[in-house]
């Protein structure tokens, strides 16, 4: 699996910086090449941090001594069965606070820095930090081509995305 995606992203670093370089020239070229090196970088990065997320949670093992609450939800009055046994203005109750509690749809703190460390994370701030410095160094260089850095950043994601589209294919 990793093979395939370093093959995939080495591959369009070479075809596509050949292809600027040919068409286009060696300005072109480098800035392909310089936004198509920190995206891969931000993704990395990024993925990455959510990969350590999800190793964390599964070794606390956050979720497993809290109850279901969609088990306390679904058949709370009995709806479910044959005969119900609850009188149904009860379960309109139920639903109102339902709905008035996803309508609230406010976080606490604590599960708001439970989940924002990948977005906050080192690597991810440094591979942006790169990314910055880079298009600051072009552009005090004179050589500073949106269109070609654009498209660079762009293949990226683009090709990561077509790896796991033809996997998912195979």
């Amino acid at each position: 699996m990793m093979k395939m995606h370093s093959l995939a992203l080495v591959a369009v670093a070479l075809i596509g910086g050949i292809a600027a370089w040919y068409f286009f020239g060696k300005l072109f070229f480098i800035n392909f090449e310089a936004g198509y090196s920190s995206a891969i970088l931000v993704l990395a990065a990024t993925t990455f941090s959510y990969w350590r997320l999800i190793k964390r949670e599964g070794e606390q093992n956050v979720y497993s001594g809290l109850p279901d609450e969609t088990e306390c939800i679904d058949d709370r009055f009995g709806l479910w069965e044959e005969e119900p046994t609850k009188n149904l203005e009860d379960a309109s109750k139920l639903l109102k606070e339902q709905k008035r509690r996803i309508k609230s749809g406010s976080r606490d703190f604590k599960s708001f820095l439970k989940t924002s460390g990948p977005a906050f994370s080192l690597y991810r701030l440094g591979a942006y930090a790169l990314l910055v410095y880079i298009v600051f160094e072009l552009m005090s260089a004179k050589s500073f081509e949106p269109v070609a850095f654009l498209a660079g950043v762009a293949a990226a994601p683009v090709t990561v995305a077509s790896v796991f589209w033809i996997r998912g294919r195979c």
